[in-house]
């Protein structure tokens, strides 16, 4: 983690600087008894275990007995927090949560090296190079993974139904990771947002110069399963969607952290957005949902957000030894990293870190004024959740170009494409892995004599167009909220 980040990083998650973490006379009680606390566990514990460890983890324990949200970090960590938000780092490109057997997938980004090997949503990684990670953290599984770019990670998988592990090797790459896609649908854009990390806005303007050179006003703004990210993103694509007014405010407990209201500065919209929810649907998401809600400039199409209203700020806590020797020179008592940094414009590097902590330090409320955490947004159409067919959502197949015949054996994101839409149609296929092999192949020809198309067997171009079209059926078909939006949008001309 280079020195700079501590600094850049501050304005990239609205960190409030002015909260000073002070250890106070009347806790020297006990500050005194945690000592004790350490010098025990020092004394009695049957290996050797340093000190520096046993205060991390009490700084876990203190920041994890707040609320859900709220964590302490070590530096590994950190640096895998860091690197997430930023929207880049040195892997395989996938999202991991824990289940009871390692963890699971829970989801593969678009032209990855983890997509390119054939892994798949909801696949379970029990091993890591061989080793069992059973009882392991999503986060110390997620460091075991990723390396530098060019070399190899082997991963045990288990799939589906099935008890065996198939093992996978992945060649390791720098994983760009764009949080929006985009695809023109008809005279409308549609437009899936999955974070808000810090390059969602970037991305979404590129969506936005295709719209305004295509001439398009609407879109459907896909917010499903999106868990939030950075306020300030949320804030500046409101501002494309949302005519001059409140967007949302921040309300903060501490008084030295002035509450803010983001506003926007438009005075009439030139999108119209469809917006898809669903009871994932939270934090930045329901910022940006909000204000379009409120505004009445879209609608929202969907089921019950998530409810999470509150935000997270992150602060570098300084190691022990750094600590006092602050102390010492300057005479105060503070822990929080950035607080030397606008008081004394000390650059604090990461040698002098022990780690990071990400913490609620107020809530947000909506452009009318309503809370939503713990309440979530209620869509202005209600319509069941989309559920994907064996786990793959029918947004993530992409339309395929025309490039030749892909015969028995060949491989390509074609194939990978072919083989999605097919399980789609309900041919038996087990899962799509980008071969061309005899079962994919005798799918093909069924679905060709299906469509009165030549039987080969193989993807060509007249395949392909056939298959374009009927995934742009299954969009429809498949998809309630999609189609729902789609035919609201009609209204508008």
């Amino acid at each position: 983690m280079k020195r700079k980040k501590i600094r850049s990083f501050c304005a990239a998650l609205l960190v409030f600087l002015q909260v000073i973490f002070v250890v106070p006379v009347q806790a020297e009680g006990y500050s005194e008894y945690i000592d004790r606390v350490i010098d025990m566990a020092k004394e009695r514990y049957y290996q050797d275990v340093s000190e520096e460890d046993l205060i991390k983890g009490a700084l876990k324990g203190i920041f994890g007995a707040m609320d859900e949200y709220t964590t302490f970090f070590n530096m590994e960590e950190a640096e895998n927090f860091l690197s997430s938000m930023e929207g880049n780092y040195q892997g395989i490109g996938v999202e991991i949560i824990e289940v009871s057997e390692g963890v699971m997938i829970a989801r593969v980004f678009s032209n990855s090296p983890a997509e390119g090997a054939g892994i798949l949503k909801d696949d379970i990684i029990t091993q890591v190079n061989g080793s069992d990670i059973k009882g392991f953290s999503s986060q110390n599984v997620a460091a075991l993974i990723r390396g530098e770019s060019g070399t190899y990670v082997e991963l045990g998988i288990i799939r589906g139904d099935s008890t065996e592990i198939m093992n996978v090797r992945v060649q390791r790459g720098v994983v760009n990771i764009s949080p929006v896609s985009w695809r023109v649908d008809g005279d409308v854009m549609y437009i899936k947002l999955s974070s808000f990390s810090g390059n969602s806005t970037y991305y979404f303007e590129q969506a936005l110069k295709e719209m305004d050179a295509a001439g398009i006003i609407k879109m459907v703004l896909d917010l499903r399963d999106n868990p939030g990210g950075e306020v300030n993103q949320a804030v500046n694509i409101a501002r494309h969607l949302v005519r001059m007014g409140t967007i949302t405010k921040l309300d903060f407990k501490s008084e030295d952290a002035k509450d803010v209201v983001y506003n926007s500065f438009i005075t009439k919209p030139k999108y119209i957005p469809a917006i898809l929810v669903n009871g994932n649907s939270a934090s930045a998401s329901e910022i940006l949902a909000s204000a379009v809600q409120d505004s009445r400039d879209g609608f929202l199409v969907g089921t019950n957000t998530f409810g999470k209203g509150v935000v997270q700020n992150l602060y570098p806590i300084l190691s022990p030894a750094a600590y006092e020797k602050y102390r010492e020179i300057y005479g105060e008592s503070i822990i929080d990293g950035y607080d030397w940094i606008n008081k004394y414009n000390i650059n604090i590097g990461e040698s002098e870190l022990i780690g990071w902590t990400k913490i609620t330090t107020g809530h947000y409320l909506t452009r009318s004024g309503n809370m939503i955490h713990g309440v979530g947004i209620t869509p202005d159409f209600t319509v069941d959740d989309y559920k994907p067919v064996y786990g793959i959502n029918i947004h993530d197949v992409y339309h395929m170009d025309f490039s030749g015949e892909i015969l028995l054996n060949g491989i390509g994101n074609d194939v990978y494409n072919t083989e999605r839409i097919l399980i789609h149609k309900g041919y038996e296929l087990e899962v799509p892995d980008n071969i061309l092999d005899v079962k994919t192949s005798e799918c093909i020809k069924l679905y060709q004599k299906e469509k009165g198309i030549d039987i080969t067997g193989t993807i060509n171009n007249e395949t392909r167009s056939t298959l374009n079209d009927e995934l742009k059926d299954l969009r429809l078909k498949v998809d309630a909220q999609y189609a729902k939006a789609i035919e609201l949008l009609e209204l508008f001309n």
